[in-house]
C-alpha cells in the first residue's frame, strides 16, 4: 500500500508574539506520560475537502491555544510550563493520498502499517499533528496525535467533536475551560495520603532505564470483540451490581494474567486511568482542558486472582476506583505544592515495558466518539489506536453503532506466545 505526501504546512499559534503567556503543568500534566498518543479515526465517502478541514481545524486551534503552544522545561527543570505566544508551535498537518481503497484497510487492525497513517512521533516539535489520508475512493482516515501533557482523552475527544462542528459551520456550546483554580493547594497544604512511590518516583530518582534487550516485534496488538450478550453473561455471575468496565476489566485481568503465565507469588496490579473531574468537590467543569486523570490501583496475588472468580476481580476494580474521591485528589494537588522545589517523575518512567506483571489501562468507553461529524455525509466507520510497541497495554473502547452487534472493543498488547494462550481463553466464563 502507498501512502504519498501531497503536502506538509503548519497551522501558527493563534495569539500574536506580543502576548506571550505561560501555562503552568498541574500535577495531572506532570503524572500524564512524557509522549505523544497517536488515534486514527476513519470516514467512509463523501467527506469534505481537505481545505474545509484544515479552516475549521484553524478556528479550532483558536478555542484550544495549548494546542498550539510549546512545552517548555525551567532551568531547574522543576516547573514546566506550556508557552503561547512566541515564536514557533503551531499544529502540523499533513496531507496524502493512498494508493488503494479505503475498504482495504478496514477493519483498523493493529499493526505497524498504521503508523503510515500519522506523523512520527519522536522528537516531534509539535504538540498536536494531524494526517489527513484521502483513499482513490473518496474515504479518509485521520491519524491525530497530540503530546500527553497538555491534554488527557477527555479533553482530546472534546477537541475532536469542536472541529467537526467548526468545519460543518455550526456554534460550539461548549468552550474549553482553562481556569486552573479549582486546583489551587490548600492553605496549609498537607498529604493525607502517600504518593511517593505511587504516582511519583521517590529522591533520589535512580538512572533512566536502559534501552530493552527484547525485540518489540514479538510483541502482538491485537483487538478482541465482546459483545452486549457476553459482557450481560458475565454480569450475571455478579453476586452485586457491577458496571461494564468492572465487570469487563476483572474477566480480562483474570484471564490475561492466566494467559502470561506469571508465578502465582507475584503481586500484580493494575493501573486504571480515572477522571478526576467528577470527584472533586465541588466538581471541576467536563469541559475542563488539559489532564485530570488519577490511577487506581487494584491488586491481587496472582495464584488468589487466577483461582478466583470474576466477581472477585470485579470487585478489587470496584473499590480501587472508589477510592479515588475529592481527599485523595487533593493530597496530590497539595503533594505538588510541598515539593514544588523538586524535580518530580511518574513512577512510570522508571517502569520495564516489558516482563513486568502489571496492566496498564485506560478506558475510552465514556468518549463521544459518536458525535464526532465532520459533514458532506461520510460516517464514522473505524477508529484505533496506533501500534504500540510495549507489552501489558489494554485499551476498552466502544464499538461503533452500526457496525457488527455493538459492544466493546478491546485492544491489548502481549507476547506472541501469551496472544495466543489469550486467544483461546478470552471468552472463556470459568
Amino acid at each position: 500500500m502507498e501512502v504519498h505526501v501531497v503536502s506538509s504546512t503548519v497551522i501558527p499559534q493563534g495569539l500574536p508574539p506580543t502576548e506571550n503567556t505561560k501555562i503552568p503543568l498541574t500535577v495531572f500534566d506532570m503524572l500524564a506520560a512524557d509522549m505523544h498518543i497517536a488515534v486514527l479515526h476513519a470516514y467512509m465517502q463523501p467527506m469534505p475537502t481537505n481545505t474545509a478541514l484544515k479552516d475549521g481545524l484553524k478556528k479550532a486551534v483558536g478555542l484550544f491555544p495549548t494546542l498550539a503552544g510549546q512545552l517548555v522545561e525551567n532551568d531547574d527543570h522543576c516547573r514546566p510550563y506550556i508557552s503561547l505566544g512566541d515564536n514557533g508551535g503551531g499544529v502540523l498537518v499533513v496531507e496524502t493520498n493512498v494508493g488503494s481503497e479505503l475498504l482495504d484497510i478496514l477493519p483498523l487492525k493493529p499493526s505497524p502499517e498504521l503508523e503510515r497513517f500519522h506523523p512520527p512521533i519522536d522528537e516531534t516539535q509539535h504538540l498536536l499533528q494531524i494526517q489527513l489520508n484521502r483513499f482513490l475512493c473518496g474515504g479518509l482516515v485521520i491519524g491525530l496525535t497530540a503530546q500527553h501533557r497538555v491534554a488527557d482523552g477527555k479533553a482530546m475527544s472534546s477537541f475532536f467533536v469542536a472541529w467537526g462542528k467548526l468545519v460543518r459551520g455550526l456554534q460550539i456550546d461548549s468552550f474549553p475551560v482553562y481556569d486552573q483554580t479549582m486546583l489551587i493547594p490548600r492553605d496549609p497544604p498537607r498529604c493525607d495520603h502517600d504518593h511517593w512511590g505511587i504516582e511519583f518516583q521517590p529522591l533520589p530518582l535512580p538512572p533512566s532505564i536502559p534501552p530493552s534487550t527484547l525485540n518489540s516485534n514479538k510483541i502482538r496488538n491485537m483487538r478482541v470483540h465482546y459483545s452486549w450478550e457476553f459482557i450481560s453473561k458475565i454480569k450475571a455471575q455478579m453476586p452485586r451490581k457491577h458496571s461494564t468496565f468492572e465487570v469487563l476489566m476483572g474477566h480480562l485481568w483474570k484471564n490475561i494474567t492466566r494467559a502470561r503465565g506469571l508465578d502465582p507469588d507475584t503481586l500484580t496490579q493494575i493501573r486504571l486511568s480515572v477522571n478526576g473531574r467528577p470527584r472533586l468537590r465541588p466538581p471541576a467543569p467536563s469541559e475542563y482542558f488539559g489532564n485530570m486523570v488519577i490511577n487506581a490501583y487494584p491488586r491481587a496475588r496472582v495464584k488468589k486472582l487466577t483461582k478466583g472468580s470474576v466477581a472477585d476481580a470485579a470487585r478489587l476494580v470496584h473499590d480501587a476506583v472508589g477510592r479515588i474521591e475529592d481527599g485523595y485528589i487533593r493530597s496530590l494537588i497539595d503533594f505538588r505544592a510541598i515539593n514544588s522545589g523538586d524535580v518530580l517523575a511518574p513512577v512510570t518512567d522508571f517502569e520495564e515495558p516489558f516482563l513486568c506483571p502489571n496492566l496498564e489501562v485506560d478506558s475510552w468507553l465514556g468518549f463521544p466518539f459518536h458525535e464526532v461529524d465532520f459533514g458532506g455525509g461520510g460516517n464514522l466507520c473505524a477508529f484505533a489506536s496506533s501500534w504500540v510497541p510495549a507489552e501489558r497495554v489494554v485499551i476498552l473502547m466502544p464499538s461503533l453503532p452500526g457496525i457488527g452487534e455493538g459492544g466493546v472493543d478491546v485492544m491489548l498488547t502481549l507476547f506472541q506466545d501469551h496472544a495466543r494462550l489469550f486467544r483461546e481463553i478470552s471468552h472463556s466464563l470459568d
